[in-house]
């Protein structure tokens, strides 16, 4: 189970790059901008390839799954940015959070042909999946025919199909050969985005540069060690690594009750009784789904 752990710390990093991102984005930045920005610091795993024994172009065959995978997750975070930014927060992350372990789980089946499945993991997942849908949602009624259910159904499905892309490709190649052939593949594919006028103007203005790059930078660490317990995990188990993702809403709470409480000028946010119970509901079934998974 190393992956369970390797998986519960790149939670943490995503939620201090989750905090940085909030902080960031108060300043209504574009989606399309935003990632660019992060497409254009994936190029820097170019960095590993001196570290690389061996690295090399591998045959088209192999070499489709990350240059596939590549694109998919620049779709799946610009069409997440998009929603963010045209609907509410409080739809959008819940819908997906709880809807993308359930597209892994069904495309993981047909993808890698999986007939067996055992009952502790299915209600690992199941369990897992309530208590990131509590986390994020606040306990707030979701209505599967809104247009933000809706608009969620699409980056969810998206960053589903990206998981298993991600898994296929590590089955092919080393960890650290498939990943800089996927983020590679991402920094080029953002490259298009400077075809937007509009965006090649936003370049040059001034922004929280230091907010940005410290969440990015943690984003990187935890995207890193995602990717690494994805290359570890059972096949089985690839639906219910996602469903871990509420971890990494736990983590964010207690990180912005601490910032809130002691650094209020930073990031200020109020917790009524009724959400703090529920999220602390959510905290106790998160580590239940966890406990099962040991």
């Amino acid at each position: 189970m190393f992956w369970l752990l390797i998986a519960i710390v790149a939670y943490f990093f995503l939620a201090l790059s989750s905090l940085g991102d909030k902080v960031y984005l108060k300043g209504k930045e574009k989606p399309k901008l935003y990632v660019f920005y992060v497409g254009l610091l994936s190029g820097l795993v170019v960095l590993l390839i001196p570290f690389i024994k061996d690295f090399g172009l591998p045959p088209l065959d192999i070499l489709i799954w990350p240059i596939l995978e590549g694109i998919v997750y620049v779709l799946a975070l610009y069409s997440m940015y998009y929603a963010l930014d045209k609907y509410e927060v409080s739809v959008v992350v819940p819908a997906m959070g709880g809807l993308q372990p359930v597209f892994i789980f069904f495309l993981s089946i047909g993808f890698f042909q999986i007939t067996e499945i055992s009952f502790k993991s299915v209600a690992a997942l199941i369990i897992l999946i309530i208590g990131t849908f509590l986390i994020s949602s606040n306990g707030k009624k979701i209505k599967a025919n809104s247009k933000e259910f809706l608009f969620s159904l699409l980056p969810a499905l998206l960053f589903a199909l990206d998981a298993i892309l991600t898994k296929q490709v590590f089955m092919g190649e080393s960890f650290f050969e498939g990943l800089v052939y996927m983020r590679i593949t991402s920094f080029l594919v953002v490259l298009f985005f400077l075809f937007d006028k509009q965006l090649r103007k936003s370049l040059f203005k001034k922004r929280k540069r230091g907010v940005f790059l410290g969440a990015q930078a943690a984003g990187g660490v935890g995207i890193l060690l995602q990717s690494y317990a994805i290359s570890l995990v059972p096949v089985l188990s690839l639906a219910t690594l996602n469903a871990l993702k509420g971890v990494q809403y736990a983590f964010l709470l207690i990180i912005t009750l601490f910032i809130s409480s002691f650094h209020s000028k930073i990031l200020h946010e109020k917790f009524d009784k009724k959400t703090l119970r529920i999220k602390i509901i959510s905290v106790a079934i998160i580590a239940l789904g966890i406990a099962l998974l040991m």
